[in-house]
């Protein structure tokens, strides 16, 4: 126990040195991660709550809603390729997809090129094992849509932590737990068969993101 612990504390000692020495440049995702996304208003009110994948380096993301987090209608199932600009809203029940153009490409799980780093800070206790965690904070904006954001992302590693998002529409507020570095199944990624051969429906010209999550 006592090795493990010396381990951690070296580690991280590492990790810091590393960090001070570098570049204050945006660190990049790992190539997979996964875990539970929660949003909400600034008002306070619970937009969306569930299970998220993310791939880095194809940059596609999944996120299936709690269908026990909240009395809802409907449930939140979506797949975006980033890359290609392509929404896919899943209707699993009802095996049924809708698909739009998505022409506006940044999110938060992945860290813009040009995001400014504001600090790094450690959330608890800096001194005692395991009741801390240093995290670094960024900052940025997006001009297009006419709003900024914040995140902080754990200093090794880059995993998310939480995020925010201030618009002319909206503003909101993005929690990640238990996050993980790798995804289960990798055809979370893949749309259903009963999507292929749908047309694509017409989409704002900022269509983004941020706009899954409203109240």
């Amino acid at each position: 126990m006592h090795i493990v612990k010396l381990l951690c504390v070296v580690f991280s000692c590492l990790c810091a040195v590393a960090w001070a020495s570098s570049p204050r440049q945006p660190c990049h995702s790992p190539p997979l991660t996964s875990g539970t996304m929660k949003v909400v208003s600034t008002g306070g009110h619970d937009l969306a709550s569930g299970e998220f994948s993310y791939d880095s380096k194809a940059n596609k993301f999944r996120f299936v809603e709690d269908t026990a987090h909240v009395n809802k209608t409907s449930y939140m199932d979506v797949l975006i390729h980033f890359e290609e600009g392509v929404l896919y809203e899943i209707d699993s029940k009802n095996e049924s997809c809708k698909k739009e153009t998505l022409q506006f490409r940044k999110h938060l799980m992945e860290i813009p090129p040009d995001a400014t780093h504001e600090s790094e800070i450690y959330m608890g206790s800096p001194s005692i094992t395991e009741q801390g965690l240093r995290v670094r904070m960024w900052n940025g904006n997006l001009p297009e849509l006419h709003a900024h954001y914040s995140m902080s992302t754990a200093s090794c590693g880059c995993l998310p932590v939480s995020g925010s998002y201030y618009g002319e529409k909206k503003d909101l507020l993005f929690s990640f737990f238990g996050v993980e570095t790798e995804v289960d199944d990798l055809q979370v990624f893949v749309p259903p068969a009963y999507c292929e051969g749908v047309a694509f429906e017409e989409a704002p010209d900022d269509h983004s993101f941020f706009d899954l999550f409203h109240d």
